[in-house]
């Protein structure tokens, strides 16, 4: 009570609420901070992951275009010994 008596004299229109609203406005703006500092990490979650799969994309390709080659040289080689076989 004494709190308000003295706001009401140094604002004696608003008196306490004037000083909750205020309060309330920064708990607004700094949760408004907040979210957007959340939204900025997740962000760059998202980019510190993309070279991790970009990574794993590049080896899995790697590895398709490998058993690829695997088969194109076996394929060749069946093909070179069916040709050698009709000449015998």
């Amino acid at each position: 009570m004494h709190y308000e008596a003295q706001c009401r004299t140094r604002d004696p229109v608003y008196g306490c609420v004037g000083i909750i609203s205020f309060l309330h406005q920064q708990i607004h703006s700094v949760e408004s901070q907040l979210d957007k500092t959340r939204a900025e990490i997740a962000v760059l979650d998202s980019l510190a992951q993309e070279p991790a799969q970009i990574q794993e994309n590049e080896e899995e390709a790697s590895f398709n275009n490998f058993l690829l080659e695997q088969d194109n040289a076996a394929d060749h080689f069946n093909h070179s010994t069916n040709i050698s076989s009709h000449f015998m």
